[in-house]
């Protein structure tokens, strides 16, 4: 990020927490259509750019720690500046839920051991910056780390060869800012296609006014040490972004035929905002001739951010394939782009997009991620994907691998991503998150994949009892999709937090050896004590197999009654000999079977558990010897058992002590009572019987015990006898019954708890609702800096609406409220608040909060029903849950709006205001009618075949008909 010479205010995410997902695995997601939302400007070019072309060896020029190594590089904190989507996204509630959630399914080993394990290197004496933007990348000789603001050259074995700042690193251009004030946001990568290094940073003399730059620097050779350097100049607020934008966030990707890059462009003063794609040809950047590029803009309207484009590793891709491009569209997509440079005639270069692929819905995490021994909460800035999108050509498929942060149960969570197909049909192929449960914030991470597949992530861990420290884990090809079952190892523990300031990352980097394209190389930050003197680590480690000779274990696991495929099931294969990975794990698809790839050896396979419906693991018979490109097949049974679990309830009060409404109130008896049960198990139930108790007083059971059907797996049966039961009529209308139901079964028991109101169900009835076009009525304002007011600026239906900031931005240090007339919700219950909103709040710090009161508005409760922060650009509806508001005679209801002594934004407005409630009613048992006898027959009684038509009235039309007929005289 940006650094400046002063300190900043942070703008820092503020995250609504939600999807509580442990492990994610989806199957295969088909892409949506491409969103038009944001329209995709250029292609554009510029000038060719030419190179510094310099010679000399970088041991030569002051190295980090000597006098003078440190001009012009004064520690600041780095501002965070959140593009429009990311601000709206940090309000995106989680009502939508998308992909399958399972548990995080527990491997049988930790990942492999760290090969090399080194310190790189510091805030003091390398930095010049929080955060330390750390990354790095690995090449046949030499491992380079950039933070902000110093480039580190070490042996692969730790020793460090050269250690500059980025001012004296960049020996040129002469006269821009690339040559003396370089300020952050580096990136450095290993073109192993080439031998070529490249780094990157951004870099200007005057923040508000520019001009900005993107600083490149390209090796001459292998070497990044003694051979040599082209360094380039290339101005970024150009075309679209002329004037003070500057290119924040610059992530670059390495390709065949270029280097391609993005940046999120902010005005430096203003709320401008946008994208830019570079595509920059990489054949002159070899030779030192002047730099070409082409470019898009994009984003313009704020619907997008954040992009990363695709980096090799590994084979090349396809010929002429383009680069790929991919941002998070929250909550529940991946956007995916392909720009194709035509670096001969840029006029015919494309850029396509998004293609959304879906992914499981998800919230993001805030800026309060807890350490030990301090209150300071760190960022995860979960809404942008964290570099690299590593691209990898498998010969058999094509994948791009990608991860980001996400909140699972209030903890800051890795989620990852390998997206298959990029540039045909993208398909989501596997999704999971890194949460075993531990309580551990998992975040800040990077993922790559080696030659055979296998992929690995490393990341930042922290809690309350934690120092932050660095970790990792991973997964071979094969291995049970959505999982890292090779578990977490660490690389070092911290012994110290962050003191003071909040930032963290802002990337990590986790990249492989091209020397065997087998070894992962990962770099982050920690501390080593309590303070803002942050630390960085440099470690390597390789799965065993990964290059070797492999053979294949295949196989089907199957149901040992019907012999049909069991799917998903979990397949593990040990190695009797250690040494290579000694657990592997797999998943048999939709008809059983599984298939892995394993080095040659002898291994004992089992299948399971998979519940509920199979509890037992089981093995194939002996153990398995694999040879090299051979196939060994063994087939593994498993026991399938049922499993019950509560389905629903239905009600049937149509018979002569009910009001036939389907609804059990008091003074009913004798109503109907069906459980439904669902067998989730993989066999058929058998004798199955059942007990209903309950313990609510009033409610009494006639018939509380009935046999079932045998109930097939996955099916759904109720009680052959239906259970009957009585509601008193003293009982109050509204009543919770509570169920207690016993069952037995041949192969096992269960009890159920579940619960019935009795009433008859009804819609909401609002109680109190304003749409603001009648005046004032009864809504009174105040507080601090109380700008409330009505306005025609902005409304949801038709023409007015409430406001904090009529005509222009909400105050500084604003505490005011709008709050509503009494409403008297005496006897009234499942009380709700709706109303549309739309809002701009400084993310983070200023917020709109909904309040209420039980005493008239005299005081409010500490804990808000609602709270808004962020940014709702357009009109959305929020019913909020007001049941502390239930029978209260004098409830009131407020909405706060809160700010800061920092930035200002449009500020809240709200319409349509509706208070309403559940009415509770009870239509009551059948009255009883008595007909009065009749009198004797006279001459007045009807002939013979008249019909007498009788109405009972209680509720139901009921119609008695009696048959008269006149008796003769022997009949008396």
């Amino acid at each position: 990020m940006k650094t400046r010479n002063t300190l900043h205010i942070i703008v820092l995410l503020a995250m609504v927490l939600g999807l509580t997902a442990a492990a994610v695995q989806a199957a295969p997601a088909q892409p949506q259509p491409e969103n038009p939302s944001s329209a995709i400007l250029g292609p554009f070019t510029s000038d060719p750019i030419p190179a510094t072309v310099w010679n000399g060896d970088l041991r030569d020029l002051p190295q980090v720690g000597e006098p003078g190594s440190l001009e012009g590089d004064t520690p600041d904190l780095v501002p965070a500046r959140l593009t429009p989507a990311e601000m709206k996204a940090i309000d995106a509630k989680a009502a939508q839920r998308a992909g399958t959630v399972q548990s995080q399914w527990a491997g049988r080993d930790p990942a492999p051991a760290p090969i090399q394990n080194f310190a790189g290197m510091a805030f003091s004496p390398n930095g010049a910056g929080w955060p330390p933007d750390t990354n790095g990348d690995v090449g046949p000789n030499h491992y380079i780390q950039t933070v902000n603001t110093s480039v580190g050259i070490y042996s692969k074995t730790g020793t460090p060869l050269s250690v500059v700042t980025f001012n004296t690193f960049f020996q040129g251009p002469a006269g821009s800012p690339c040559d003396t004030s370089n300020d952050g946001d580096p990136v450095v990568l290993y073109d192993a296609s080439v031998d070529r290094w490249i780094v990157t940073d951004f870099a200007w003399f005057n923040f508000n006014t520019g001009p900005y730059y993107q600083c490149i620097a390209v090796s001459q050779t292998g070497d990044p040490v003694a051979g040599g350097w082209y360094f380039y100049a290339m101005q970024a607020n150009t075309g679209t972004f002329a004037g003070n934008y500057f290119n924040d966030y610059p992530k670059l990707g390495v390709w065949p035929n270029g280097y391609f890059m993005s940046a999120n462009m902010f005005q430096a003063v203003g709320d401008g905002f946008g994208v830019r794609l570079w595509g920059i040809n990489k054949t002159p950047l070899l030779t030192g001739s002047p730099l070409q590029e082409v470019h898009f803009d994009l984003c313009l309207d704020g619907s997008c951010g954040s992009f990363l484009p695709s980096n090799l590793r590994g084979p090349l891709p396809p010929a002429g394939a383009p680069n790929y491009f991919a941002t998070i569209a929250a909550p529940d997509g991946l956007d995916l782009f392909e720009f194709d440079a035509d670096f001969v005639t840029p006029a015919n270069s494309t850029l396509t997009g998004p293609v959304t692929v879906p992914i499981a819905s998800f919230d993001g995490y805030n800026d309060d991620i807890p350490q030990q021994g301090t209150a300071t909460g760190l960022d995860s800035l979960s809404f942008r994907p964290m570099m690299q999108l590593q691209y990898r050509n498998m010969g058999s498929h094509e994948s791009l691998w990608a991860t980001h942060t996400v909140d699972e149960g209030g903890l800051a969570v890795a989620r990852w991503y390998e997206v298959r197909d990029p540039g045909g049909s993208p398909t989501l192929f596997q999704q999971g998150s890194l949460n075993p449960g531990d309580g551990v914030n998992r975040w800040m991470a990077s993922i790559a994949a080696d030659q055979d597949g296998n992929a690995a992530i490393g990341y930042s861990a922290s809690n309350s009892s934690m120092y932050p420290g660095i970790r990792y884990q991973g997964r071979l090809n094969g291995e049970f999709p959505g999982q890292m079952p090779q578990t977490e190892q660490v690389l070092i523990n911290g012994t110290g937090s962050q003191n003071g300031i909040n930032r963290w990352g802002d990337y990590s980097a986790m990249t492989v050896d091209p020397t065997d394209d087998c070894t992962f190389w990962y770099t982050t930050e920690y501390y080593t004590t309590t303070g803002s003197n942050w630390q960085t680590r440099i470690g390597s480690f390789k799965f065993p197999s990964c290059g070797q000779p492999k053979g294949t274990i295949t196989g089907r696991v199957v149901n040992a009654v019907t012999n049909d495929g069991v799917p998903e099931a979990p397949v593990t294969i040990n190695s009797v000999v250690e040494s290579v990975e000694s657990s592997v794990t797999a998943q048999t698809d939709a008809n059983g079977y599984y298939s892995i790839d394993v080095v040659p050896g002898t291994y004992n396979v089992t299948a399971g558990p998979l519940l509920p419906g199979y509890p037992t693991q089981n093995s194939a018979n002996g153990q398995v010897v694999v040879a090299a490109s051979t196939t060994t097949v063994p087939d593994i049974p498993l026991t399938p058992v049922p499993y019950l679990v509560y389905d629903a309830n239905a009600v049937d009060d149509s018979g002569p002590g009910g009001n036939g409404n389907g609804a059990p109130e008091p003074g009913e008896t004798g109503v109907q009572l069906y459980v439904n049960l669902l067998n989730s198990g993989a066999d058929t139930s058998t004798g199955v019987s059942a007990v209903l108790s309950s313990p609510t007083p009033g409610l009494s059971i006639t018939q509380n015990t009935s046999a079932y059907p045998d109930i097939p797996a996955g099916q759904v049966r109720d009680n052959n006898t239906a259970y009957l039961i009585s509601l008193d009529p003293q009982m109050p209308c509204g009543t919770i019954l509570d169920f207690q139901l016993d069952v037995t079964t041949n192969e096992g028991n269960y009890t159920f708890y579940f619960s019935i109101q009795a009433s008859l169900p009804q819609s909401p009835q609002s109680v109190f609702f304003d749409d603001f076009e009648n005046g004032i009525n009864g809504w009174t304002t105040g507080g601090t800096n109380n700008l409330w007011a009505q306005t025609t600026d902005e409304s949801y239906s038709p023409t007015h609406s409430w406001t904090d900031s009529p005509g222009a931005s909400y105050p500084n240090d604003m505490n005011s409220w709008l709050q509503a007339p009494v409403v008297n919700l005496a006897g009234k219950s499942s009380v709700t608040v709706s109303a549309f909103w739309k809002y701009a709040l400084e993310p983070g710090f200023d917020y709109a909060y909904l309040e209420y009161s039980t005493d008239g508005g005299s005081t409010y409760n500490a804990t808000p029903l609602a709270q808004f922060n962020g940014t709702q650009d357009t009109w959305a509806q929020t019913i909020t849950d007001a049941s502390p508001l239930d029978n209260q005679a004098n409830a009131r209801l407020r909405i706060r709006a809160f700010s800061d002594a920092g930035v200002v934004f449009d500020g809240v407005y709200v319409d349509n205001f509706d208070v309403s409630y559940v009415p509770i009613v009870c239509e009551g048992p059948p009255t009883a009618v008595t007909l009065s006898d009749m009198n004797a027959a006279s001459d007045s009684t009807p002939a013979t075949g008249s019909t007498l038509l009788v109405i009972l009235a209680a509720g139901l039309a009921v119609a008695l008909v009696v048959m008269v007929q006149r008796r003769s005289a022997t009949e008396q």
